[in-house]
């Protein structure tokens, strides 16, 4: 066997830029057999085609230089089983034509003939010229295999080249022959590796502007470079400079290569941002429809119409004015408007025609539409947006009946549909009544709370006479189903029972979306997970059952507090821990330390203060809130101990002092009526006020006792914990002593308030409730009550001066002291409305909020807020005024770390002169932690 080692180019091909052509196909009406293979460099010309008339069975085979010129064409008349072949160095120069009549067996004794295919088997491949990748990689990508037998030229030596081609990988493809052993080839893969990334920087920008570039631009080091990946850097770049309101940018990318790395290049994005350019006038063509007859419209439905229509003095359907409402992200400029930028960002501004188009559905515009916009330079800094609407007919509603419903009548679903005839056609309202209403009374609702699950309305439009509009509402009702499996899943700490435990989805009960949704509120409140993906779905067998997964992303539960407080005239520090997810069972359990025992649902609390000279406390809590596990019945324990003195030296005769132990034991349960909302909670206490030399009201020196015992009643359904959109919150509680006066004790017979205050005895009643509105968007309203009252049961024994009320500032002293019950109220100093040291019996407080979201991240949740409230308090319910009442208004931040808990930062106004702390109308800052100031 003859070994041959001149190595013949099968097929060379130079890869191009962004457009990856394929190898050019010689087209001709009479050439047979014939292969034109192609490359174009930076200019993509298209591959040369080889046209004759009488050359037959020939190959033409070119490269392309420097100057990416078409490849030449091989033209002869006479020429027979012709060959030409072409390999390209580094400067890709033209490649020769080879033109002879005896070039059929041009190559020693045993030529590979191009005239006809032969059949060889691949003894071996080798892969050149790569540095980066793989070449088995490569080998396995082409399709060819040792031991394969391929034709020689054939199709799948083609394919082998067109599928490396595919990849984007290279800028020159060659596939030769190295050897030939009779039947059997060996093959060589030339390639020539693309550029790759060595490093990017943005030139021309600020920092925080390169950092958002960086975010924005898919491109790192190693990312094979082609002219379709210049391109996407160049459009992510613009996006990104565009959404800021640079409209007029200029981006230029600079190429170098990296001396340090071979085939690698370091790109500079070289950045001219221009004039930020913002939209300096919003106006509408084609809005002539009038407004309809205000008659017969409620009245908080007026009410929203005028609101509206503030301006309006033509009284148009939709005024220009009104149609710039309707744009949630682009605005025009106005000096007033300081929370949102007038930038012009295309994707917005898209958005935005189609909230247009929401609100003119709603006003029975039907046939709505956008006919063109349009955006024009004012000027280098301001650009106009000119919008042009087709309004159409307004229409109303007529006729609306139903087919197919059993279980409810007719009247009954147009009750819920609450819709008339010849209303305005609102698709927004319709579809909400039917399907689903935030408040519940839809349609479905009625169904889904029965059972029906599979149930089913189509509403068909039956007639459209003029401007109104007839609809059938087709209902199949189905078969009643119940909650089969009922599962937890994204829980990563959480054990499942204590999950599942706080549903309201019991398997074996009838489906209702009601409790659905009450579940998923039950979940939120629990704070051990993402408020916004908390999620339930529900899945129907074949028996006629429901199988419900709920779907959960755990959040940190777990709070830590650093804290510094103001109290007394000194600052007080604070740290604690707070494990809102605790598992006693698992505390000998190693394997479960991550870093503490957790899973159970039980609460465990260390806290402690001091301010490092004359004041220090400790205090813990445990709660198990599932007793025995299986009931809703919660167990809480607590301890505390505080010292305060007055400061002085302890050897010092005037030193005094006060010190405070305190415990106490709660059951709470959860009640089935009136619903499943109503928690009570029941609790005995004890505290030991031990006085020695220290002025507590009357009393200077001696020992209090106070055993109580108290009672709470409360109800929440809120559908957020920490930033509830919708629901209520009610408490009601009493707090009891026993009447000793009644009992026999001569104790308060007694002159000495030392001695007469020995046991404590009042009772004490508070109430709070808490509204939450969802009117706009993200808006949200919250208005809040608070009362309390402290009195005796008999009128011959005082008031004790412990356990009262004490208004004003934050409510935050950072000290227990004398069992004081602490009510902030903002604009005014800490105890500006009772003072530091007489305390009330009575108060009570009124407070209206605006808040709106800025991150509901359950990392990092941050809203804004605006606040009017107003309060007072009274040392003797004789002098109870519910008119004299301190006012206030502000602003203010909520931060709520998932580690951490709530922090607030507050700024309060004081319209009226207090009767202690600062006189005179005052701002005051406020600091607040763990939603003390949200009650």
């Amino acid at each position: 066997m003859v070994t041959y080692r001149k190595t013949l180019l099968i097929a060379v091909l130079i890869a191009a830029g962004a457009i990856y052509g394929n190898p050019a196909q010689a087209q001709t009406d009479s050439v047979a057999q014939s292969q034109v293979s192609t490359s174009a460099g930076a200019v993509y010309s298209s591959p040369a085609q080889a046209q004759t008339d009488s050359v037959a069975q020939s190959q033409v085979s070119t490269s392309d230089g420097t100057g990416y010129s078409s490849p030449a064409q091989a033209q002869t008349d006479s020429v027979a089983q012709s060959q030409v072949s072409t390999s390209d160095g580094a400067v890709y120069s033209n490649p020769a034509q080879a033109q002879t009549n005896s070039a059929v067996q041009s190559q020693d004794d045993d030529n590979v003939s191009y005239t006809s295919a032969k059949e060889y088997q691949i003894a071996g491949i080798t892969v050149s010229g790569v540095s980066y990748l793989d070449p088995s990689a490569i080998v396995q990508l082409s399709g060819l295999a040792v031991g394969q037998t391929v034709k020689i030229p054939g199709e799948t030596i083609s394919a082998a080249i067109d599928k490396l081609w595919k990849q984007s990988l290279f800028e020159g493809i060659s596939l030769s022959i190295k050897a030939i052993e009779g039947e059997r080839v060996y093959l060589d893969i030339a390639l020539e590796e693309r550029p790759r990334l060595s490093s990017i920087t943005y030139d021309g920008v600020k920092k925080s502007m390169g950092t958002k570039l960086k975010e924005a631009v898919s491109a790192k080091t190693g990312d094979v470079l082609n002219d379709y990946k210049f391109s996407q850097i160049e459009k992510s770049v613009r996006k990104v400079l565009v959404e800021k309101g640079y409209l007029n940018n200029e981006v230029q990318i600079l190429k170098k290569a990296d001396t340090a790395n071979p085939n690698a290049i370091i790109l500079t994005v070289k950045i001219k941002t221009g004039a930020r350019v913002k939209v300096g006038a919003i106006t509408f063509e084609g809005n002539d429809a009038m407004q309809t007859d205000a008659k017969g419209l409620k009245t908080w439905d007026k009410l929203k119409r005028w609101a509206k229509n503030v301006g309006n003095k033509e009284h148009k359907a939709f005024s220009d004015a009104m149609l710039r409402k309707t744009f949630k992200e682009t605005k025009q400029k106005a000096w007033w408007r300081f929370w949102k930028r007038s930038k012009y960002v295309p994707s917005a501004f898209k958005t935005d025609l189609e909230n247009t188009g929401k609100a003119y559905n709603k006003e029975g515009f039907r046939d709505f539409r956008v006919t063109s916009d349009s955006v024009y330079n004012i000027s280098p800094k301001l650009v106009g947006i000119k919008v042009k609407l087709y309004e159409g007919n307004r229409y109303r509603f007529g006729n609306i009946s139903f087919t197919g419903n059993k279980k409810y009548t007719e009247k009954q679903l147009l009750a819920v549909l609450n819709i008339k005839k010849g209303e305005v056609f609102n698709e927004e309202k319709f579809n909400t009544n039917l399907t689903m209403n935030p408040q519940g009374d839809d349609i479905n609702a009625m169904y889904y709370d029965d059972g029906y699950l599979f149930f089913t309305a189509t509403p068909v439009e039956t007639r459209v006479y003029g401007d109104t509009v007839d609809i059938n509402i087709r209902i199949f009702e189905g078969q009643q189903a119940r909650f089969n499996e009922v599962s937890i899943a994204g829980n990563t700490r959480t054990n499942d029972y204590v999950i599942l435990r706080e549903t309201r989805t019991i398997p074996g009960q009838l489906f209702s979306r009601t409790e659905l949704i009450n579940s998923i509120s039950a979940l939120r409140t629990m704070r051990y997970f993402n408020d916004e993906t908390i999620d339930a779905n529900p899945t129907a067998n074949p028996d006629g059952s429901a199988n419900l997964a709920y779907t959960v992303e755990e959040t940190g539960s777990d709070q830590l507090e650093l804290s510094g407080g103001w109290g007394a005239g000194t600052i007080v520090g604070t740290i604690g821990v707070v494990f809102n997810n605790f598992s006693v069972r698992n505390i000998f359990k190693k394997d479960r330390w991550k870093p503490l025992p957790s899973g159970d649902g039980q609460q465990f609390s260390l806290r402690a203060q001091s301010n490092g000279t004359w004041y220090w406390s400790v205090s813990t809590s445990f709660t198990e809130p599932w007793l025995g596990g299986k009931k809703p019945v919660s167990l809480s324990v607590s301890y505390h101990h505080s010292m305060q003195s007055n400061g002085l030296s302890k050897a010092n005769p005037l030193y005094g002092r006060m010190d405070i132990d305190g415990a106490s034991i709660g059951i709470g349960q959860r009640l089935k009526w009136p619903d499943d909302f109503f928690m009570l909670y029941n609790s005995i206490s004890f505290s030991r006020y031990n006085v020695r030399n220290y002025s507590i009201g009357p009393i200077d020196s001696g020992v209090s006792n106070n055993i109580y015992y108290s009672i709470s009643l409360s109800r929440q359904n809120l559908d957020a914990a920490l930033f509830p959109r919708m629901g209520s919150t009610l408490s009601l509680s009493v707090e009891l002593t026993p009447p000793w006066s009644y009992l026999g004790s001569t104790a308060y017979r007694e002159d000495n308030p030392n001695d007469r205050f020995k046991w404590l005895e009042y009772y004490k009643v508070s109430m709070r409730a808490g509204w939450y509105f969802n009117p706009i968007d993200k808006l949200v309203f919250n208005l809040r009550f608070r009362v309390g009252y402290m009195g005796s049961y008999n009128k011959k024994v005082a008031v004790p001066p412990f356990e009262r009320f004490y208004m004003g500032g934050d409510g935050l002293t950072g000290m227990e002291l004398d069992g004081r019950e602490l009510i902030g109220l903002r604009g005014y100093s800490n105890n500006a409305i009772t003072g530091d040291y007489t305390g009330s019996t009575t108060y009570t407080k009124f407070t209206f909020e605006i808040r709106y979201p800025i991150s509901l991240n359950p990392a990092a949740m941050i809203y804004a807020l605006a606040f009017f409230e107003s309060g007072n308090a009274w040392a003797e319910s004789q002098k109870i005024n519910p008119f004299n009442l301190y006012k206030s208004a502000g602003l203010g931040v909520r931060l709520n770390l998932s580690s951490m808990g709530m922090f607030g930062l507050d700024w309060g106004y004081g319209f009226d002169d207090a009767p202690y702390g600062e006189q005179g109308k005052r701002s005051h800052f406020h600091f607040s932690i763990n939603q003390s100031l949200d009650w």
